[in-house]
């Protein structure tokens, strides 16, 4: 005896027009998720500070945008998102007057202590990579203002 077969006109152009529509909207929807969507509008990175190593080698790092909204990530991982204070902004936009860049290494690291924290200072297209075993005057001092930051972001 011979098995029916079930045939259903037009369920597999019915499925495969459901899966379009279905990754359109997907795909328009996130479109807008991406890293930059959600960075402050019309605003550039003014400074970010990276931090990495320490006995247990992770690494941090923070942003601070032109507006003073600033970004943490930790590991990788976006962190949580502040504001600084219009004092805070503003002493660090006159650290950054301070630093002048040209006239540092680029990297001032010890090669005693390999379990300190290096820290990589960026601001208008140089950075600065240093573990402050060497005192470097106002960019110790940017260090010293955005480091708080990094292990409040978490």
């Amino acid at each position: 005896m011979r098995r029916p077969t079930a045939r259903v006109t037009g369920s597999v152009p019915f499925r495969w027009l459901f899966v379009l529509i279905t990754t359109a909207l997907l795909t328009v929807s996130a479109s807008g998720c991406g890293a930059l969507a959600d960075e402050p509008a019309g605003s550039g990175g003014l400074v970010s500070l990276h931090r990495e190593g320490g006995f247990a080698g992770h690494w941090d790092q923070v942003t601070v945008y032109d507006d003073g909204t600033l970004r943490t990530e930790h590991q990788g991982a976006r962190g949580g998102q502040d504001r600084l204070t219009g004092p805070e902004l503003s002493r660090l936009r006159a650290l950054l007057r301070e630093v002048g860049f040209a006239d540092l290494p680029r990297r001032s690291v010890s090669e005693i202590g390999g379990d300190r924290y290096v820290y990589r200072l960026t601001h208008g297209g140089h950075t600065i990579t240093t573990d402050q075993s060497r005192k470097l005057g106002a960019v110790d001092e940017v260090i010293d203002l955005l480091s708080p930051r990094l292990a409040r972001g978490r």
